[in-house]
């Protein structure tokens, strides 16, 4: 295998969760049907904000200079758009419970695991969220909002290619292969887990309606 196989394997095998967290549902699952634009808005900067914390951390304990350095560059980036998206409401906030794919990034503990959870599949969950919150403004009519999310959105849709290169790096056999594409699908189940369980008591079907 090689980093590309593994993003490739990844979206195939989450293509189902993948495409329900990217659904008009995404912003109401986030904020508890709260659709209003602080209320979304700090959903999306939870996010963020759990996301650049936890690289951060990993920034400061991991060993391979190439990793320590995407941590670093990666963390800050989601900081510097979850500042951005909180600046767009002055009601918006950060603060809260982290959402459940969060979580399940802190159980990664070898830099195989961090790169594919941190750096593929945590961009690719913000991505489908961060898509429903355009939306979302657009459709308030806050337009130059949706045009910093879209900046948000236009980052964290490079990261998991930038992070093929660097699971070539830091993956040494088949064993640290499979765990990294384990951690990566992993932390994406999460993430739909609770997209799930949130719409499930609020009476609503997390699948699509055909």
């Amino acid at each position: 295998m090689n980093g590309e196989e593994l993003v490739a394997n990844v979206r195939a095998e989450r293509e189902t969760e993948l495409g329900r967290l990217g659904s008009e549902k995404a912003v109401v699952a986030a904020t508890g049907a709260q659709l209003e634009t602080s209320p979304v808005l700090s959903a999306a900067a939870r996010l963020l904000d759990g996301g650049a914390d936890t690289l951060a951390a990993w920034t400061d304990e991991v060993e391979h200079e190439a990793a320590r350095a995407a941590f670093t560059d990666a963390g800050g980036s989601l900081a510097d758009h979850r500042d951005a998206i909180l600046g767009i409401d002055d009601d918006a906030s950060a603060d809260g419970d982290v959402p459940y794919v969060v979580d399940e990034l802190r159980t990664a503990e070898r830099t195989p695991e961090r790169v594919a959870a941190g750096l593929v599949a945590l961009p690719l969950v913000a991505d489908r969220l961060l898509l429903q919150v355009i939306n979302f403004l657009v459709n308030e009519g806050v337009r130059s909002g949706a045009d910093t999310v879209r900046e948000a959105r236009s980052d964290l849709q490079a990261m998991p290619e930038d992070a093929a290169d660097l699971l070539d790096d830091v993956c040494d056999d088949d064993g640290d292969w499979v765990t990294a594409q384990q951690a990566a699908t992993d932390a994406i189940g999460t993430a739909y887990d609770e997209y799930a369980e949130r719409l499930e008591e609020m009476g609503l079907d997390p699948k699509p309606v055909c």
